[in-house]
């Protein structure tokens, strides 16, 4: 496979359906993830020096 080759497959995977799920899928899992540390943070020790901070 040429390099042509390569990105017009590549580019083709990008632009199909299920790779936007799968992208979307993989988005949604990381923010939730994120979210729940975030959350975390702010429970513990260092949420209330963020909180002081703030004030």
């Amino acid at each position: 496979m040429n390099e042509h080759e390569f990105d017009k497959a590549l580019s083709d995977f990008l632009d199909d359906e299920q790779y936007e799920r799968a992208s979307e899928t993989v988005y949604q899992l990381i923010r939730a993830a994120f979210a729940a540390g975030w959350r975390a943070a702010l429970g513990s020790d260092i949420g209330n020096v963020i909180k002081a901070e703030k004030g």
